[in-house]
């Protein structure tokens, strides 16, 4: 109830503020439409008062205090977090209706658990779940288009979805769905709608990115008669999680696009104003702090009590099950995102991945041994499918839920070593090194392998697709990339197994989370004793390294409660397994250390919150500050240190 009290302490000083001029000039009408985007299950701050997200609460406030508003989302809202994957999605939306969106595009992640929770979900809303694209059969999986009445004005809403996540999500769960071309869809429902409505707003899960999709917000406009351009007000976009908030102005149109990045760490505006002369319409960014000090009147306060209620029931709900605890943890298993660039397991090797992927092969084990099958067992998992660390100390069920929440079963095939380099080949997309090791890639793929049952060497510098220099089994093995004949267990996750032919399909072992559930319950003992797992166990080599034999590492010291550094400040600090030794932070509160390439896990004796630092020469993790990151790579230490 505290969380719930700060709230509204919030809200009600916030209505001292003066509002923001909104009010149309006489004749005129003005809709404001709310948008968020690849919110992925955040739905709260938390308990963090410097978090840069708004939250769903403050965002009904906003949209309640505003008048003639809408909220409404462009996709990859029902995944991401583990108050998402608990009920697969089912508590996001009962959140989103307390919030009071009115309408909602599919995005690729809300097929994350299958066609048949999806449409669940979708029965569950209280708001249209849209995809004018999205096909079963020759029907429309989804309703294409709704029109909403606000303030006498009928605003016609079309959903796109990207056809991507035909590929991106995980085909064996879409159950036969398919995905139509957005501009033929887009075209269809423009004619549909334009003859009676006012408006027409493209709400479109497809982002800004052409080197990830095949085709993006802007381009779906290029393809656009100038006929069906002119009936188009505004793009509300999603899925490449980047800011957008800008108009489109091509032949003589001025179509905003807005998109707010991800996370909920800002809200889309678009004012759409009909007047006499016509209908036009404005896109911006409202950003957190803008947000926190926007001026709510008695309907928003009402309004964010109402959803804060509703999280908090939702969330004792479901305590029982994310509150479990399995065991605890003497070192991080690190995976998913260190900063927001990237996240690690999408460039090298981490202790999450050889963890997970031997949690795999120690599953397949039993299932061959059942079938009677003899082949080596190999297993792999995408750097993707990896989302999270798993955190020193206690590990609950959430934290295993948070970091497998694609709602993948673990699959097993019989593959041959032709076909586990070309899966190999697929996650390589580096170009070389710099000089001090640093990976540098085109771009970051989630088809980056982790691995268990075999080692591989890659040249970051090879050619596409024979960078792969070698891969051998554990029991020394060496395998041919042109070898076709010999038999091998793969077990991997449903994304990955669906890149391979259907007859290399043996069975399915069980789901991501469970198999890893078990095998952490196994090491350690019911949770009896702790894990300790190493930071890396060099399952992945770098052939022809660049880097030197050391690189150096800033790291910076602040202490608990104050904005101000740790200055000059005798420390006691550890490096991976190694034993405490004595350091000193410098004038601007730094530590300064030279460390053997490849990662590490830091740890200061000192830490007000045990929370390790990670580094890593190859990724760039506490070498190479490009954002602030989803983890503090720093040291926080009490004021008595």
């Amino acid at each position: 109830m505290k969380r719930l009290a700060s709230i509204l302490l919030t809200l009600v000083l916030a209505l001292t503020l003066t509002a923001p001029a909104m009010a149309a000039d006489a004749g005129e009408t003005v809709v404001t439409i709310y948008t968020t985007n690849d919110i992925h299950g955040t739905m709260s701050p938390g308990e963090d008062q410097d978090s840069q997200v708004i939250g769903l609460a403050q965002a009904a406030a906003i949209a309640a205090s505003t008048e003639n508003a809408l909220l409404v989302d462009a996709g990859d809202a029902t995944q991401g977090t583990s108050f998402a994957t608990v009920t697969e999605g089912a508590d996001v939306i009962a959140a989103m209706n307390a919030a009071g969106y009115a309408v909602m595009a599919a995005g690729n992640h809300d097929f994350d658990y299958g066609k048949d929770r999806l449409l669940q979900n979708a029965a569950l809303a209280d708001f249209p779940i849209l995809s004018a694209n999205a096909m079963d059969g020759d029907e429309q999986l989804l309703e294409p288009s709704t029109v909403i009445e606000v303030a006498g004005k009928r605003i016609g809403f079309i959903g796109l979805t990207t056809t991507d996540t035909a590929t991106s999500t995980n085909p064996g769960l879409l159950g036969g769905v398919t995905f139509e071309d957005e501009v033929t869809a887009a075209k269809e429902q423009l004619a549909a709608l334009a003859p009676d409505t006012d408006a027409i707003v493209l709400i479109c899960h497809m982002g800004d990115n052409d080197l990830a999709v095949d085709c993006t917000s802007t381009e779906l406009l290029d393809a656009l008669s100038d006929e069906e351009l002119a009936q188009v007000t505004a793009l509300v976009d999603g899925h490449s999680h980047t800011v957008e908030e800008a108009a489109y102005t091509e032949r003589g149109a001025n179509i905003p696009i807005v998109q707010t990045g991800t996370l909920f760490t800002r809200l889309g505006v678009i004012e759409i104003t009909f007047g006499e002369d016509g209908v036009s319409a404005e896109g911006s960014l409202l950003e957190s702090e803008d947000a926190a000090a926007f001026p709510l009147t008695d309907a928003g306060t009402e309004a964010a009590a109402a959803v804060e209620t509703a999280l908090q029931e939702i969330m004792e709900g479901q305590l029982t099950i994310l509150g479990e605890e399995l065991c605890t943890n003497e070192a991080p298993l690190w995976g998913g995102y260190i900063y927001y660039d990237y996240a690690e397991p999408r460039i090298v090797e981490t202790a999450f991945g050889d963890f997970v992927t031997d949690a795999f092969a120690s599953a397949a084990a039993v299932f061959a041994e059942a079938q009677e099958l003899e082949m080596p067992i190999v297993a792999i998992e995408n750097g993707g499918g990896v989302s999270a660390t798993l955190p020193v100390g206690q590990v609950t069920r959430g934290d295993v839920l948070n970091a497998f929440n694609h709602g993948n079963l673990v699959e097993v095939l019989n593959v041959t070593p032709a076909e586990l380099y070309t899966a190999l080949e697929a996650g390589l997309t580096m170009t070389g090194q710099d000089e001090t090791g640093l990976l540098i890639r085109e771009r970051v793929s989630g088809s980056f392998m982790q691995v268990s049952g075999f080692t591989y060497s890659f040249d970051p510098a090879g050619e596409e697709g024979a960078k792969v220099t070698a891969v051998t089994l554990d029991d020394g093995t060496a395998l041919d990339r042109e070898d076709e004949e010999t038999e091998l267990l793969l077990v991997t996750n449903g994304y990955v197994a669906s890149g391979f032919p259907e007859e290399d399909k043996l069975g399915e072992l069980g789901g991501e989370d469970m198999i890893v559930e078990d095998y952490l319950l196994a090491q350690t003992h019911e949770g009896t004793v702790p894990l300790d797992w190493p930071t890396v166990l060099d399952r992945i080599i770098i052939d022809n390294d660049q880097s030197p034999d050391t690189y150096d590492v800033t790291v910076p010291v602040s202490v608990a409660g104050s904005e101000g550094p740790a200055a000059d400040m005798a420390l006691h600090l550890r490096v991976d397994g190694g034993e405490y030794e004595d350091v000193e932070t410098d004038s601007d509160g730094n530590l300064h250390l030279t460390l053997d390439k490849g990662p590490h896990t830091l740890y200061l004796q000192e830490s007000a919150d045990g929370v390790p630092v990670y580094v890593n020469n190859y990724s760039g993790s506490g070498t190479v500050t490009v954002k602030q990151g989803y983890y503090s790579l720093a040291f926080v230490v009490d004021e008595a240190a």
